[in-house]
Protein backbone atom coordinates (compact mmCIF):
# COMPACT_ATOMS: atom_id res chain seq x y z
CA UNK A 1 0.00 0.00 0.00
CA UNK A 2 1.48 3.52 -1.03
CA UNK A 3 1.78 5.49 2.38
CA UNK A 4 2.59 9.52 2.68
CA UNK A 5 4.08 9.54 6.05
CA UNK A 6 3.08 6.86 7.27
CA UNK A 7 -0.18 7.45 6.16
CA UNK A 8 -2.21 4.81 3.59
CA UNK A 9 -3.36 6.89 0.67
CA UNK A 10 -5.27 4.20 -0.63
CA UNK A 11 -7.48 0.87 0.94
CA UNK A 12 -8.14 -2.61 -0.89
CA UNK A 13 -11.75 -2.78 -1.10
CA UNK A 14 -13.71 -5.84 -1.35
CA UNK A 15 -17.02 -6.77 -1.77
CA UNK A 16 -18.43 -10.41 -2.16
CA UNK A 17 -22.01 -11.41 -2.53
CA UNK A 18 -23.60 -15.06 -2.63
CA UNK A 19 -24.92 -14.52 -6.24
CA UNK A 20 -21.13 -14.65 -7.00
CA UNK A 21 -21.25 -11.38 -7.81
CA UNK A 22 -17.75 -9.54 -6.62
CA UNK A 23 -15.68 -6.38 -6.91
CA UNK A 24 -12.36 -5.72 -6.03
CA UNK A 25 -10.40 -2.65 -6.44
CA UNK A 26 -8.15 0.22 -5.14
CA UNK A 27 -9.84 3.12 -3.65
CA UNK A 28 -8.75 6.69 -2.24
CA UNK A 29 -12.68 6.73 -0.54
CA UNK A 30 -15.79 4.89 -0.18
CA UNK A 31 -19.06 6.14 1.14
CA UNK A 32 -21.28 3.55 2.33
CA UNK A 33 -25.09 3.86 3.45
CA UNK A 34 -25.83 1.49 6.67
CA UNK A 35 -28.17 0.45 8.74
CA UNK A 36 -26.51 3.22 11.49
CA UNK A 37 -26.30 5.92 8.39
CA UNK A 38 -23.95 7.34 6.15
CA UNK A 39 -20.06 6.45 6.35
CA UNK A 40 -17.17 8.38 4.71
CA UNK A 41 -14.09 6.10 4.67
CA UNK A 42 -10.86 7.11 3.85
CA UNK A 43 -7.43 4.90 4.08
CA UNK A 44 -6.17 4.95 7.43
CA UNK A 45 -9.69 4.49 9.21
CA UNK A 46 -10.11 3.05 11.98
CA UNK A 47 -11.71 -0.65 12.37
CA UNK A 48 -15.45 -0.59 12.43
CA UNK A 49 -18.47 -2.81 11.62
CA UNK A 50 -21.81 -2.26 10.38
CA UNK A 51 -24.77 -3.84 9.23
CA UNK A 52 -26.81 -3.31 5.56
CA UNK A 53 -29.92 -3.87 5.13
CA UNK A 54 -29.89 -1.94 1.45
CA UNK A 55 -28.05 0.63 0.55
CA UNK A 56 -25.16 2.38 -1.64
CA UNK A 57 -21.84 2.39 -1.43
CA UNK A 58 -19.72 4.89 -3.63
CA UNK A 59 -15.97 4.64 -4.22
CA UNK A 60 -13.26 6.44 -6.18
CA UNK A 61 -10.32 4.15 -7.01
CA UNK A 62 -7.06 5.43 -7.41
CA UNK A 63 -7.52 6.91 -10.90
CA UNK A 64 -10.30 9.10 -9.47
CA UNK A 65 -13.32 7.26 -11.22
CA UNK A 66 -16.63 7.12 -9.30
CA UNK A 67 -18.32 3.61 -8.82
CA UNK A 68 -21.51 3.11 -7.58
CA UNK A 69 -23.49 -0.26 -6.91
CA UNK A 70 -26.83 -0.75 -4.64
CA UNK A 71 -26.08 -3.58 -1.46
CA UNK A 72 -28.61 -6.12 -0.23
CA UNK A 73 -28.97 -7.79 3.07
CA UNK A 74 -24.72 -7.82 4.62
CA UNK A 75 -22.08 -6.34 6.54
CA UNK A 76 -19.34 -3.52 6.16
CA UNK A 77 -15.95 -4.55 7.98
CA UNK A 78 -13.68 -1.62 8.11
CA UNK A 79 -9.51 -1.70 8.69
CA UNK A 80 -7.06 1.40 8.32
CA UNK A 81 -5.94 -0.43 4.51
CA UNK A 82 -9.03 -2.79 3.56
CA UNK A 83 -12.72 -2.56 3.47
CA UNK A 84 -14.73 -6.09 3.33
CA UNK A 85 -18.06 -5.80 2.54
CA UNK A 86 -20.24 -9.22 2.61
CA UNK A 87 -23.75 -9.32 1.67
CA UNK A 88 -27.00 -10.99 0.00
CA UNK A 89 -26.58 -9.38 -3.34
CA UNK A 90 -25.37 -6.44 -5.32
CA UNK A 91 -26.96 -4.66 -7.75
CA UNK A 92 -26.26 -1.62 -10.57
CA UNK A 93 -28.65 1.19 -9.63
CA UNK A 94 -31.02 0.73 -12.26
CA UNK A 95 -30.95 -3.25 -12.43
CA UNK A 96 -33.34 -3.81 -9.49
CA UNK A 97 -36.24 -5.41 -10.58
CA UNK A 98 -39.04 -3.82 -8.22
CA UNK A 99 -41.84 -6.36 -9.46
CA UNK A 100 -40.06 -9.52 -8.43
CA UNK A 101 -38.56 -7.75 -5.16
CA UNK A 102 -42.23 -6.56 -4.85
CA UNK A 103 -43.74 -10.16 -5.18
CA UNK A 104 -41.46 -11.25 -2.95
CA UNK A 105 -42.72 -8.87 0.04
CA UNK A 106 -46.47 -10.11 -1.00
CA UNK A 107 -45.29 -13.91 -0.22
CA UNK A 108 -43.69 -13.29 2.52
CA UNK A 109 -46.53 -11.09 4.29
CA UNK A 110 -48.70 -13.91 3.39
CA UNK A 111 -46.48 -16.57 5.32
CA UNK A 112 -46.61 -13.86 8.19
CA UNK A 113 -50.37 -13.86 8.12
CA UNK A 114 -50.23 -17.82 8.62
CA UNK A 115 -48.56 -18.18 11.45
CA UNK A 116 -49.70 -18.24 14.85
CA UNK A 117 -49.25 -15.80 18.05
CA UNK A 118 -46.39 -18.43 19.44
CA UNK A 119 -44.35 -18.30 16.47
CA UNK A 120 -42.42 -15.27 17.65
CA UNK A 121 -38.85 -15.97 16.39
CA UNK A 122 -40.30 -17.37 12.89
CA UNK A 123 -42.61 -13.91 13.04
CA UNK A 124 -39.31 -11.53 13.38
CA UNK A 125 -37.28 -13.20 10.85
CA UNK A 126 -40.00 -12.75 8.47
CA UNK A 127 -40.71 -9.21 9.62
CA UNK A 128 -37.00 -8.71 9.27
CA UNK A 129 -36.85 -9.52 5.61
CA UNK A 130 -39.89 -7.68 4.92
CA UNK A 131 -38.70 -4.68 6.02
CA UNK A 132 -35.49 -4.99 4.06
CA UNK A 133 -37.27 -5.56 1.21
CA UNK A 134 -39.40 -2.54 1.18
CA UNK A 135 -36.23 -0.36 1.83
CA UNK A 136 -34.39 -2.02 -1.46
CA UNK A 137 -37.19 -1.42 -3.38
CA UNK A 138 -37.28 2.49 -1.68
CA UNK A 139 -33.42 2.60 -2.67
CA UNK A 140 -34.31 1.08 -5.87
CA UNK A 141 -36.75 4.06 -7.09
Amino acid sequence: MATVKGIPTEMELLIASSTGKHIEAKAKEVYIETDDGDLGVLPGHQPEFYSISAGFVRFKDIEGKETVKLLFNGFVQIEPEIIRIGVQDIYEPEEVNIEIIENEISELKEKLSSLSEEETETRQRLESEISKRELLVKKAR
